[in-house]
């Protein structure tokens, strides 16, 4: 047998002794395992120093000790070993991590025991970077008419532009809508008959206007205001009967969608990412059109080009653990088209940056 699979053999012998039982085996020798981890908060990629003394009756020199890494929701692996010198001393080499999680070391037996969990935290890397927000200030300065963005980024952090100054919402208040009516039939004790998604699914769908005025006088316009105030939405303006005029904000909009599943009753979450994800494609512009494949969207858009030459669009974007939200609100649009590339251009630098 090959040295290196007997090393491997006594590893995975040692891993079993020492899972069947409950307590370490070292503590029935008086084996002690000190473990220092440096830093125990790093950036995400950042490396960390692991170090330690074993002390293990009459001598430490040479013992295989293995550095295993985990996370509450995985089972510790092995990542590395080394050897503990003649004072019991070791250092392993540096680790790098990229999730939370936790490390320990492991003495190969016989008898094997291991250290306790020591805990590091990864400070996950902004996303946007601030270098995309810049670059996003700068494309927008240089756009006609009155313009906002927010964006809320992985961290929960908000930058943008203007992003508490108020405009219309046109469509966009749908999305409140949606939230509203799901959350008066969860106070009626309802579920989603066809009544219900025969208003909301073209109302989210295709935008459609009279299945929002219906929303609307079935939840009555207190029921946005408190959804607001839930939302933490600091600028939001009710627009009363007048849905489209709902005034808003560029931070109330990313607050709004990136809260947006905790503010709907947990039994109609899933239909309303459905509603959300699912818009029709002539409506898919913007924030879809740039951050899709590479994010799942959920978005609802708003627009009155012929009054106001307003075009209006917020998100929320997810890929694993990333989460985030945008809205970009335009006002004095030379026309549609120009409104739509305005919001794709200022997404686009925003998620310039792979993941």
């Amino acid at each position: 047998m090959p040295p290196s699979w007997r090393i491997t053999l006594a590893v995975s012998i040692a891993l079993i002794a020492f899972c069947r039982c409950g307590t370490p085996a070292g503590a029935a020798t008086g084996e002690t395992l000190t473990t220092h981890i440096a830093p125990s908060r790093v950036a995400e990629g950042g490396s960390v120093a692991v170090s330690g003394t074993l002390s293990a009756p009459p001598a430490a020199g040479g013992r295989l000790l293995e550095l295993q890494e985990g996370t509450r929701r995985s089972a510790l692996r092995n990542i590395a070993h080394t050897t503990a010198a003649a004072d019991g001393s070791f250092t392993f080499p540096r680790v790098w991590v990229f999730v939370s999680g936790y490390l320990r070391v492991l003495a190969v037996g016989p008898p094997a025991f291991a250290g306790g969990l020591v805990r590091v935290t990864v400070i996950p890397a902004r996303f946007p970077p601030a270098r995309a927000i810049g670059a996003a200030s700068r494309y927008l300065r240089g756009r006609a008419g009155s313009k906002a963005f927010a964006v809320l980024d992985n961290r929960g952090r908000l930058s943008g532009v203007d992003v508490h100054r108020r405009f219309h919402s046109a469509s966009v208040v749908k999305s409140m809508l949606l939230v509203a009516y799901l959350r008066y039939l969860h106070r009626a004790r309802r579920g989603l008959d066809a009544q219900s998604r025969g208003l909301l699914y073209p109302m989210i769908h295709s935008s459609d206007n009279d299945a929002a005025t219906s929303v609307l006088s079935i939840v009555g316009s207190g029921a946005l205001g408190r959804l607001a105030r839930d939302a933490h939405m600091r600028d939001y303006v009710s627009g009363g009967g007048n849905w489209g005029f709902t005034e808003v904000s560029a931070a109330d909009l990313a607050r709004f969608f990136r809260i947006q599943d905790r503010l709907i009753p947990r039994r109609f979450v899933a239909y309303a990412r459905w509603l959300l994800a699912g818009i029709e494609p002539s409506e898919s512009w913007g924030v879809p059109a740039v951050a899709r494949p590479r994010f799942a969207v959920f978005f609802k858009g708003g627009w009155l080009p012929e009054t106001e030459g307003l075009v209006n669009q917020a998100a929320r974007l997810e890929r694993g653990p990333v989460v985030l939200a945008i809205a970009v609100l335009t006002r004095g649009d030379p026309s549609m088209t120009y409104g739509e590339r305005t919001i794709e251009g200022v997404t686009r630098r925003l998620l310039a940056r792979r993941l």
